[in-house]
């Protein structure tokens, strides 16, 4: 058991060491009011994008946290998405923005996208840069202060 744990923990490192700086896998996906979001649309700004499922207690905790943050980067070129990754009934997803608190756009995630961008578990949240490259990937909790950090620097890009 231990040695599984070493070895996912291993395989988190490559892919995170991997990422950075290639090219963001393309992606287009309807968002909850039935609008396409194009990554090729996010040229020019940071976007953050927040993989999560309606059963993830971390998730719950995390996205009205990072609302607030959408709210500080509001008059510059940051973009937030959360991409839900295990249903696409858009009462659900209204039910649970209300339950949560969060009112971070929600995107329609698909399996291919899951595939491209790896999608193992909840939460993991990908920083592209302006360029969309990927900048960094965070896999589980995260603070709030470390995603800051990334987007500062990426908006001095």
């Amino acid at each position: 058991m231990k040695f599984i744990k070493i070895l996912i923990i291993l395989l988190f490192l490559i892919v995170t060491v991997n990422a950075k700086g290639l090219k963001a896998p393309y992606f287009e996906l309807k968002d909850e009011n039935g609008k396409i979001v194009k990554l090729t649309d996010l040229k020019g700004n940071v976007t953050i994008l927040i993989f999560w499922s309606t059963t993830c207690g971390v998730c719950k905790k995390e996205l009205p946290e990072i609302s607030f943050l959408q709210d500080e980067y509001a008059n510059k070129p940051v973009k937030f998405y959360a991409v839900v990754i295990n249903t696409d009934n858009i009462n659900e997803i209204k039910k649970i923005k209300e339950e949560w608190e969060f009112d971070i756009p929600v995107l329609i995630g698909n399996y291919e996208t899951v595939k491209k961008y790896r999608i193992i578990g909840t939460p993991i949240i990908y920083i592209i840069r302006k360029d969309l490259t990927v900048g960094k990937i965070f896999f589980g909790e995260t603070s709030i202060k470390r995603l800051k950090k990334y987007i500062n620097k990426f908006l001095g890009e």
